[in-house]
């Protein structure tokens, strides 16, 4: 009997009709050596029911208690049916590189059963029109599969290792991941007895552990909140501007991307000397975001403020206990008004280590830590009433994450992964979420947006594009091979 973890409940809580609380993973494979032979439905399939075992979110479901009591209870599926789950797709005519991105937004934006295991992949077959300075490495024959999974169940990070589990390190077979040993997680249905006695006792703990926990935060917030008490620098105080990010976003999403050579963004570390990847990162949204926005003329002279998940797993974190969420945050400024790409670059490095010193992204991670001791029917209310005052546009712009992957080639029947690419959900008021996933030497951007905030995503596509230029050509760096989506 496993309960859900009270993050892991939000993603229940402050789902609504217009944005749904799905992740979805866009992995693009070049066809096997034995192509004429490959039918890529079945293949996929069998592979599929073989690796049943690596994690439970295949075949358990979530039984949720009358008016949120307390939070829901994972339990074994009994009538689990694969074929339930597996979808074939294709793609009309042409079937070139934005239909592909259509398809993964539809796909993306559409809401799951509850009543069944939370995830869904679509094998998307025949990708014989995607074209070279589209999308690379995508020759006629390849596939695609679209996987679905509810939030729920998976943040970015178990999401790499449920990829990675399913996954093999050769075209013969090898799993990339140790599944000898896995004994499958079985949920039985926990009596109406014990959830009441939990539920009870939740209610009881909650106050006092949220007390605590307070109580212990104060020593440390304490000087962020004198801090920005007394300072006259209004920059340090990340005080957010509204932004066109920051309106009601429309049921479907939106969906582009366009992939860097890992090596070429390492490289630009060379121009802020203190800087990280993460703030490469963040400095070529923010390159992107000043170019798309002042080509609109819709550039604010306050600069947008992001938000970045932070995994807060630990380096020996039980590999069994892997699943759901296990995020913070910090708010980091991306100085979006400055027009220097290196001295925007170089603000942002600056400003990202005080926030990862707690003193400025504080606030984040202490929402976080509180969360975890709300009971299950405060959880729910409280969700309600952040969706009801539009507080995510008091907190930020947009969010950008950066999950790092495996750096070797990885394989599925004998067809090589060539590109990774991310969805995950919107909320109203912040209308753009950036997700970047390394894989094997490279790097993607994935962008989820809608119509009605970004209507030419592929321009803003161009301007991530724009950004990375613009740094790599103040480095002695040679002509980077990046993939551009149009």
């Amino acid at each position: 009997m496993t309960q859900l973890k009270p993050q892991d409940s939000q993603f229940l809580y402050m789902e609504t009709a217009n944005n749904l609380s799905n992740a979805t993973m866009i992995c693009v494979y070049s066809p096997p050596a034995d192509a004429e032979n490959f039918d890529c439905f079945l293949s996929i399939k069998e592979h599929i029911q073989s690796r049943l075992h690596v994690s439970p979110i295949f075949t358990r479901k979530l039984k949720r208690l009358p008016l949120n009591l307390d939070y829901p209870y994972w339990i074994d599926d009994n009538y689990f049916d694969i074929d339930s789950h597996l979808f074939n797709a294709s793609l009309p005519t042409p079937g070139n590189w934005q239909q592909l991105c259509d398809l993964a937004a539809s796909i993306h934006s559409r809401p799951m059963d509850m009543n069944r295991p939370l995830w869904e992949i679509h094998i998307v077959n025949k990708l014989n029109n995607i074209d070279e300075t589209e999308c690379a490495d995508v020759p006629p024959g390849s596939f695609a599969l679209i996987t679905k999974i509810h939030h729920v169940a998976i943040d970015g990070t178990s999401a790499m290792r449920f990829f990675q589990a399913l996954s093999d390190i050769d075209p013969y077979g090898t799993p990339a991941a140790d599944i000898s040993n896995i004994q499958g997680i079985h949920d039985d249905e926990p009596t109406v007895g014990k959830m009441l006695y939990n539920a009870i006792h939740n209610h009881i703990r909650s106050p006092l552990q949220f007390m605590n926990t307070a109580a212990r935060s104060i020593p440390s917030i304490a000087p962020s909140v004198m801090k920005s008490l007394i300072s006259k620098d209004k920059s340090e105080r990340n005080t957010v501007v509204h932004s066109r990010f920051n309106g009601a976003v429309a049921p479907q999403k939106n969906f582009s991307a366009c992939s860097f050579q890992l090596t070429d963004l390492k490289s630009l570390q060379t121009l802020v000397p203190e800087s990280k990847l993460n703030d490469v990162v963040l400095a070529i949204c923010s390159g992107a975001l000043h170019h798309y926005l002042l080509a609109h003329q819709d550039l604010p002279a306050t600069p947008l403020i992001a938000w970045v998940p932070i995994n807060a797993r630990t380096p020996k974190s039980d590999s069994s206990k892997t699943d759901g969420n296990e995020i913070t945050a910090m708010s980091a400024n991306l100085y979006t008004h400055i027009a220097d790409p290196v001295a925007r670059f170089s603000a942002i490095t600056k400003a990202t280590r005080l926030s990862k010193e707690a003193k400025s992204g504080v606030s984040a991670r202490l929402m976080t830590d509180l969360s975890k001791h709300m009971p299950g029917a405060t959880m729910a209310l409280a969700s309600k009433l952040i969706l009801a005052t539009n507080v995510t546009a008091k907190l930020c712009n947009l969010a950008v994450s950066n999950v790092p992957g495996p750096q070797i080639p990885l394989y599925i029947k004998g067809a090589q992964c060539v590109h990774q690419y991310g969805m995950v959900p919107l909320a109203d008021a912040m209308g753009l979420f950036v997700v970047t996933l390394s894989y094997n030497g490279k790097m993607s951007f994935s962008i989820t947006s809608s119509d009605n905030i970004i209507p030419d995503l592929p321009f803003f596509t161009e301007c991530l594009s724009l950004a990375f230029n613009e740094l790599r050509d103040l480095t002695n760096t040679p002509s980077a091979n990046a993939d551009r989506s149009k």
